[in-house]
């Protein structure tokens, strides 16, 4: 084989290789992306489909496009005998979606006819899907389609090679180039399929707290921030969602050309909950909810989480009542309870008691630096004489008095509380350790002056 040739047909099976790869590399790039098809037919079936200047096989063909990629393809179809179809299609299919596409091949004559110029006439039909189009027939305006065909009639003989341009608001022109001429009595069928003319925006969204989800038609999705591009001019739905939030949807329109925002503030979602209501006989008795006073029965305990809780009823000269209540959501669950006398006491000569009642109620009680309880409550066997009372409530100053305890009677406190002042440090009562001690040293000092 001679050199040249050698050389010349190695490099056209480079250029082969060379083109195969670019069609894998191509057909590549769709991975992980979402793709639509393109379902392209022709009449009749069999012909060659370059799609973008690219061979993609012979009808019916499906090929294969990113949904968001450059949205104008040209397509050519080409069949042995018959006039090559043209046509520039702009969009892409959804993702999943298929647009289907078909060509109305024309029939080349095999031989021309021999009438004389001006003799034999042929036809072209134009129509167009939708109708109302424009039709203009090598640059001459023949009408607007219609129900009824627009009927061209050329000389058979005459000049060969027409062009077909079709124009309609809202739609892309329609071009075609037909090459020769129809026989004389022949029809040459038009069929013009319009494309809408399709206008992109886009759609930003963000969101309070970021991170969530945010779904565009119900279809496409996106973490916030987001852009969604490519969103044809109209009407669309968001929806934006997070696990532990509210969902929260919208529906806002897009103009072409303008990016559309969108911000989305997310509500937490509370927890339901129920509450325990509390009455006891005799009445008068502290509530106390898993350790948490809830004031004087009757009284309500709520915004409980559902579920088991530990309730304790307590009232002075009676035995505490303690149980165990399930809390629903959305339900008060009563609790009624009549206490049991106590057991009695034996009053201790020399002493009466002290009772204790603050606003608001649940301080801490202290008598002579010693804990005793909450308010309210009664102090027993309380040695007649002076005494102070302290009382201690997380956010409020601490109150104090001293109190005259008498031989058998019951002396009343009743301590009003106002908020601490901001920044203000509280009084602490004496420890149990700190009393002890200072009551030891008051006896060494006495057993010291004895003689």
């Amino acid at each position: 084989m001679h050199p040249v040739t050698d050389r010349t047909l190695i490099i056209a099976l480079l250029f082969v290789v060379c083109g195969l790869v670019g069609i894998v590399s191509a057909e590549d790039g769709l991975i992980g992306g979402d793709t639509g098809q393109f379902y392209i037919t022709s009449s009749p079936s069999g012909a060659q489909v370059y799609f973008d200047d690219s061979y993609k096989g012979t009808t019916p063909v499906y090929v294969t496009v990113s949904s968001t990629g450059n949205p104008s393809h040209s397509i050519r179809i080409t069949k042995s005998g018959y006039y090559d179809w043209e046509d520039t299609y702009f969009g892409n299919p959804p993702s999943g979606g298929t647009i289907t596409l078909n060509a109305d091949l024309i029939f080349i004559p095999v031989t021309q006819p021999t009438t004389l110029i001006g003799g034999g006439k042929g036809y072209y039909s134009i129509t167009s899907s939708p109708s109302g189009a424009q039709v203009y027939f090598d640059g001459s305006y023949k009408g607007t389609t219609s129900n009824s065909p627009i009927i061209v009639e050329v000389s058979s003989t005459g000049a060969p090679g027409h062009t077909i341009r079709l124009t309609r608001s809202g739609y892309q022109e329609w071009n075609q180039y037909y090459s020769g001429n129809p026989s004389d009595g022949q029809y040459v069928y038009v069929s013009a399929s319009l494309t809408p003319v399709q206008n992109y925006g886009s759609i930003s969204v963000t969101s309070s707290p970021s991170g969530a989800t945010a779904i565009l038609d119900g279809s496409n999705s996106q973490i916030t921030p987001c852009t969604f591009h490519n969103v044809v001019q109209g009407t669309h739905t968001v929806q934006v969602t997070k696990s532990g939030y509210s969902t929260w949807s919208t529906t806002t329109s897009v103009t072409a050309g303008l990016n559309t925002q969108v911000y989305a503030s997310l509500s937490v979602i509370t927890p339901n909950t129920g509450s325990i209501y509390v009455t006891s006989l005799p009445t008068g008795a502290s509530v106390y909810v898993d350790g948490t006073y809830y004031g004087v029965a009757p009284a309500l305990a709520s915004g409980l989480t559902p579920g088991y809780h530990q309730v304790r009823i307590s009232l002075s000269g009676f035995q505490d009542w303690v149980g165990s209540v399930n809390v629903q959501s959305d339900v008060t669950t009563k609790v009624s309870q009549t206490l049991s006398v106590g057991p009695t006491q034996t009053s201790i000569p020399g002493t009466g008691s002290i009772s204790v009642n603050s606003n608001p109620a649940g301080a801490d009680v202290y008598l002579d630096n010693g804990y005793v309880g909450i308010s309210p409550l009664t102090i027993p066997s309380v040695t007649a004489g002076s005494h102070v009372i302290l009382l201690t409530h997380p956010g409020y100053a601490n109150w104090q008095a001293t109190v005259d305890v008498q031989q058998g009677a019951t002396a009343s406190v009743d301590a009003t509380l106002f908020p601490a002042p901001t920044g203000a440090p509280t009084k602490a009562p004496l420890t149990s350790s700190v009393a002890v001690l200072f009551l030891g040293l008051v006896a060494v000092a006495f057993l010291v002056k004895k003689p």
